[in-house]
């Protein structure tokens, strides 16, 4: 699903509705559950492994996650930095997917189709959540900020700490990552 087909699913789902949105090969499910708590639409993520206990992901996760990625095989850097700039951009998340082929990472936390479903969901969760009669942004689209923390997390100037402290911290990021 592109983004506007995957917002306008979130966006369908009734309050306190839970819907499973993808499941991995493995066997990982991320589901979704509209809560309204900050806005209208507003929405929980969340992700249940395979003999594991259910969670709900934060857009840290996935920073770290990146990070490990790039460090375990920084041969595959830039085409992190081209999947998800294609999510930024709206394409069809299952396609990008299905376009992987045999992209290994010795280290993750979640394999990296549930990094990209998640950052889409993550970036739609901005959008319902900030702009125009929301919570104020400097992000148009709202979806920017996370996308300027990947591009950081993905850039030559990785580091790491900094960049989970500013997240963590609600700090913008800096304005070289915006596009």
């Amino acid at each position: 699903m592109n983004i506007e087909q995957r917002r306008e699913l979130l966006a369908s789902l009734p309050p306190d509705d839970k819907k499973v949105i993808y499941t991995s090969d493995d066997g990982a499910e991320i589901s979704v559950n509209r809560t309204d708590e900050l806005t209208i639409k507003d929405f929980s993520v969340f992700l249940k492994k395979t003999d594991e206990e259910e969670f709900s992901p934060t857009f840290v996760r996935l920073l770290i996650d990146l990070h490990i990625k790039k460090i375990s095989n920084p041969d595959e850097t830039d085409s992190l930095s081209n999947i998800f700039e294609n999510i930024y951009k709206g394409e069809d998340c299952a396609a990008l997917i299905d376009s992987l082929g045999s992209k290994t990472f010795p280290m993750q936390l979640d394999s990296l189709d549930i990094n990209m479903v998640l950052a889409q969901l993550l970036m739609i969760k901005q959008e319902f959540n900030y702009g125009p009669e929301k919570r104020e942004t400097a992000y148009a689209p709202a979806r920017g900020y996370l996308m300027a923390y990947i591009r950081w997390v993905l850039s030559e100037k990785n580091e790491i700490d900094k960049i989970v402290t500013a997240a963590v911290k609600e700090y913008m990021p800096p304005e070289n990552f915006d596009s």
